[in-house]
């Protein structure tokens, strides 16, 4: 028996999280989802204390400053999505190895355009990460 996939959510608006969990639920109702966290000192302690997600969806201004320093304290293997208000951080989520970039309010139309990269290079609980290096490197 296969467990079910896992999506976490790193989001410290609460409207912009209740909405991302109600796109994802319609979307993918067979995956577990987590949230509840808003910050950066809380994204690294629960990455640290649990296994990895299979997806990340991840604000990148949170209530204590900005996702990348967390990638900076505890090594993420799971693909990220960033939702986030602000267009001008592309270029550097795209240097963590990110499946998408929507901004917000985020359309459901591009969540499923990103759900559907995610799993066009993802196999759940794989984390092909060589390979989907090989894919963006070149970018």
């Amino acid at each position: 028996m296969t467990s079910r996939e896992e999506f976490l959510i790193i989001e410290d608006e609460p409207h912009a999280q209740r909405e991302l969990m109600r796109i994802l639920k319609e979307l993918e109702p067979n995956v577990e989802l987590t949230a509840g966290i808003e910050s950066v000192e809380d994204a690294v302690q629960y990455l640290q204390n649990h296994s990895s997600p299979d997806l990340i969806f991840m604000d990148i201004q949170l209530s204590d400053g900005l996702s990348f320093e967390i990638f900076d304290q505890v090594e993420i293997t799971a693909p990220v999505i960033f939702t986030t208000a602000y267009d001008q951080f592309a270029l550097r989520a795209f240097g963590v190895y990110s499946v998408d970039y929507l901004l917000k309010p985020v359309e459901k139309e591009k969540m499923t355009s990103a759900i559907e990269k995610y799993r066009q290079y993802f196999e759940p609980q794989t984390h092909s990460t060589p390979m989907y290096r090989e894919c963006i490197d070149p970018l």
